[in-house]
């Protein structure tokens, strides 16, 4: 009898150690081996209570929620899992988990949230998943999955509200998809579904968010554009022009919208019917103009235009857009001087303001915005061509009250302190990439030091003598050589972007886009002639008489 009693009150002092029993305490220690836990970006402290570790959460004694999205998981995909029987909410995306979705997961009834997107899992889950009737958010997107029948995977999910089935080689809307009618999120990115495959979601009246990037869309499809109730929708990383727009301007309820990474010129004219937008993403584009249209967008909080052909002094126009918050205007070709007041968050770097212009806003505005404004750039790429052996320079624009830092290759930093860089003789493990990196030291009255870091674009270093042989270029060459007037070039297929000839210390002598090349005046010598076409590059030496 003493030694039961001795035994029960043992029991019960190691379960009152945690707030979990050992046996799931020892699922989450094993998920956290089998996962290289000791490089999670949160690590747990197997020390502490479980109810202490990063996304566990925790009800009446047991684990209701394990979420790791973006912790740097790796390894395989977790078994343990399934030792979690009262899970509601599993999320391990965005991590580097590899192999299958464990078949215990199909046991795991309580879900209504798995999320294992953008992982590097592979094979058939419909098994793994076929238990979960009562999922209402599920992610598979992002993996290598190879389904042979995504209508029967999803046969089980009728509580369906958000679903990620990006990925999965579609060439249609799945015809079960039609059935949802609970579905408010509908992912369905990198897809190569064709312009009529989209019929299976007319009739999801709920659904406010719908995601097509990557889907290689030259229009929208007219089942998108009739569903006028959608609030938020990613058109990104398409071949959509603005001409191809037609159906957007119907899309009136819109807050969110990304046409990011398309094939747009100008704003397109239906965004400024879309009144309700919030945020709206134009970046990386071909946009030179237009942006004024965009005033009209009353709402509109978040505006990208990074990584597009804006030139000119500031887009003034946006000022009176009087809720916007945050304004991107990155990797641009924006001169001249800054308005008094711009948006409370601003993005100008990687455009061509001047030291002047940069500093006298810092100094009299920067209070009142979150300024992000470095590093600039000032002129346009640009290679040298050198001859191992020979000296060669690398000379940047930037000149006057700057530090110099170059670097190889963006991550090799020189031992160079110089505007310019300067090569004795030059070998092969010299040609690479090189950037200039400028900065500006001055104290403003409020006693902050401002650091103005100006890049300019890199430089290649590239060696003159080394001939793109390929048999698309076999037919290209020149004539006559040695030339005293002209140099001909003999090209019978392709489309000459540009000629460019350069003497042997690789100094640029003279550009063009013709295939007859005047170089009568220059120097009697040895030079290198590179012909950019639009398959590549062929370089030649030829002499001048």
């Amino acid at each position: 009898m003493k030694k039961t009693l001795f035994f029960l009150l043992i029991s019960n002092f190691i379960l009152a150690q945690w707030s979990i029993s050992n046996a799931e305490r020892g699922a989450l220690i094993n998920i956290y081996n089998a996962t290289d836990g000791e490089n999670w970006n949160r690590t747990w402290d197997l020390e502490k209570d479980p109810r202490n570790w990063f996304g566990v959460a925790i009800k009446n004694g047991v684990v209701v929620e394990l979420n790791l999205s973006g912790n740097a998981l790796s390894g395989y995909f977790p078994t343990y899992v399934s030792s979690l029987s009262r899970l509601t909410k599993l999320d391990l995306s965005n991590n580097k988990l590899t192999g299958e979705v464990a078949m215990g997961v199909s046991a795991l009834s309580s879900l209504s949230r798995l999320d294992v997107s953008n992982n590097r899992l592979i094979g058939d889950p419909t098994n793994s998943l076929a238990g979960l009737f009562n999922l209402e958010d599920l992610g598979l997107g992002g993996n290598q999955f190879t389904i042979s029948d995504v209508n029967g995977l999803l046969q089980n999910f009728n509580n369906i509200k958000i679903l990620n089935i990006g990925d999965l080689g579609l060439t249609t809307v799945p015809a079960k998809i039609a059935t949802f009618s609970n579905l408010e999120t509908l992912v369905l990115d990198n897809n190569p579904i064709v312009p009529n495959g989209y019929g299976n979601i007319a009739g999801l009246t709920n659904l406010k968010t719908l995601s097509l990037s990557g889907n290689s869309l030259a229009q929208i499809p007219t089942q998108v554009s009739q569903r006028t109730q959608l609030t938020n929708l990613n058109l990104g990383n398409n071949a959509l022009t603005e001409q191809t727009l037609t159906g957007l301007s119907n899309l009136v309820n819109l807050q969110w919208l990304s046409l990011e990474n398309n094939q747009l010129a100008q704003v397109p004219a239906q965004l400024p019917q879309l009144t309700k937008l919030q945020t709206l993403n134009l970046g990386r584009n071909q946009i030179t103009g237009g942006v004024s249209a965009l005033a009209s967008l009353s709402s509109l909080q978040q505006l990208f235009l990074n990584n597009n052909q804006l030139s000119g002094g500031f887009p003034s126009a946006l000022l009176g857009m009087s809720r916007l918050m945050m304004l991107n205007l990155n990797s641009n070709q924006l001169t001249g001087e800054l308005p008094n007041r711009l948006p409370a968050i601003t993005h100008i770097s990687n455009n061509r303001f001047s030291k002047n212009d940069l500093s006298n806003y810092i100094e009299d505005f920067a209070e009142q915005t979150d300024f992000n404004y470095s590093p600039q750039r000032y002129d346009a790429v640009k290679t040298v061509l050198a001859v191992a052996g020979q000296p060669a320079t690398l000379d940047q624009s930037l000149s006057g009250d700057y530090t110099f830092t170059w670097f190889k290759n963006l991550d090799q930093k020189l031992n160079n302190s110089t505007e310019n860089l300067n090569f004795n003789n030059v070998e092969q493990t010299d040609f690479a990439v090189y950037t200039a990196e400028a900065y500006s030291y001055k104290m403003l009255q409020n006693n902050i030091l401002f650091d103005l870091s100006l890049f300019r674009e890199p430089i290649t270093l590239g060696d003159a003598l080394a001939t793109l042989e390929t048999s698309e270029l076999k037919d290209l060459n020149i004539y006559p050589n040695p030339a005293t007037d002209y140099v001909n070039i003999i090209n019978l297929r392709h489309n000459i972007e540009k000629v460019v000839i350069f003497d042997l210390s690789g100094k640029q002598m003279l550009s063009d886009s013709k295939q007859r090349i005047h170089v009568s005046k220059l120097p009697s010598g040895v030079y290198l002639l590179s012909v950019k076409t639009n398959v590549g590059i062929k370089n030649f030496k030829f002499i001048k008489q």
